[in-house]
């Protein structure tokens, strides 16, 4: 049996503090939480120092912190992200067929995607990076990345501008003919509302996601159906985390005890909303031979969806 204790930070600062001063914290052996990436950050030092194992169930920054082997972020970092487009685009295309496209202050993610590609071998991506200002792609040549009897891939690291991509879309869909084109994007993408689907469409274009629901599942209703009893609400994707997060947890613990961040790379774990599949993850430019200790452990099970007549759907 487990005794487990719930506290609710309202997401504040003040209120966090509050917690963080509460003498039960320190007879307490695993926590999942907190969600606020600022929390998360100070509770991850908090842990570390007191040799805790910390359950981060929702923020999904790469290298929140260092030489924390006891930390475990289920979320996928944007490294997650692009090395799941990497491996699904490598597997059926050329490297010199793939064009990374990003604004000047976005470049800076590009090289998780040449990492990714390097890891494949081969040669290296193509990159066509715009200024920071461009509003449309009239003076954008995007032909010259477009060869008869091949596909142009064109990867988009971007999530802020709705604009930007919509540009981008409809120019490419107005010049591409014939040819064969993909595009892949974020997660942010599928909220997006002024994109005409045609342009999702006829620009066959993919984006990963941490989570997929498929709600004709009888699973998935009768965890709809219980979650309603138990509240009088449906759960959106923040209860099919937090159940899976924490189903996850339990089981680890029942299995391993207190050592189950240690046996989490063989193990997998398949949820509602998603699956877990964890790797070590150490600091820039540190190689896992095997030896030295990770800094924290990361979920990087990414959903590859692609764009059809009823929106975005698992790619295969």
């Amino acid at each position: 049996n487990f005794v487990v204790d719930v506290y609710d930070t309202q997401a504040n600062d003040a209120d966090f503090q509050k917690v963080m001063t509460n003498t039960k914290l320190e007879k307490a052996a695993v926590f999942i939480g907190p969600v606020r990436s600022s929390h998360v950050q100070m509770f991850a030092e908090w842990g570390k120092q007191r040799r805790k194992i910390i359950v981060s169930p929702e923020t999904p920054t790469a290298d929140l912190t260092k030489q924390n082997p006891g930390f475990i972020q289920i979320n996928p970092s944007l490294r997650a992200h692009c090395e799941a487009i990497v491996r699904y685009v490598r597997r059926t295309h050329r490297p010199d067929e793939v064009t990374l496209l990003c604004k000047v202050k976005e470049a800076d993610r590009l090289a998780y995607f040449h990492n990714a590609n390097n890891a494949i071998g081969g040669s290296v991506f193509n990159e066509l990076i715009v200024p920071d200002e461009t509003a449309n792609f009239s003076k954008v040549d995007l032909k010259r990345y477009l060869r008869p009897g091949r596909t142009a891939v064109f990867i988009l690291p971007t999530w802020a501008s709705q604009d930007f991509v919509n540009a981008f879309l409809r120019n490419l869909n107005s010049i591409k003919g014939s040819n064969q084109v993909e595009v892949y994007g974020m997660p942010q993408w599928a909220g997006f509302e002024t994109i005409e689907p045609e342009f999702f469409m006829n620009n066959n274009v993919y984006i990963t996601s941490a989570s997929y629901i498929d709600y004709t599942q009888q699973q998935i209703k009768a965890f709809q159906q219980k979650f309603y009893d138990a509240t009088g609400t449906i759960p959106d994707n923040d209860g099919f985390n937090g159940y899976d997060v924490t189903l996850f947890t339990g089981r680890m613990l029942s299995r391993y005890g207190l050592s189950f961040p240690e046996r989490l790379r063989t193990e997998a774990f398949r949820g509602l909303h998603g699956d877990f599949q964890f790797v070590n993850r150490f600091a820039a430019g540190a190689v896992d031979d095997g030896r030295n200790q990770p800094d924290y452990l990361e979920n990087t099970f990414v959903h590859l969806l692609k764009f059809g007549k009823t929106g975005f759907v698992p790619a295969n």
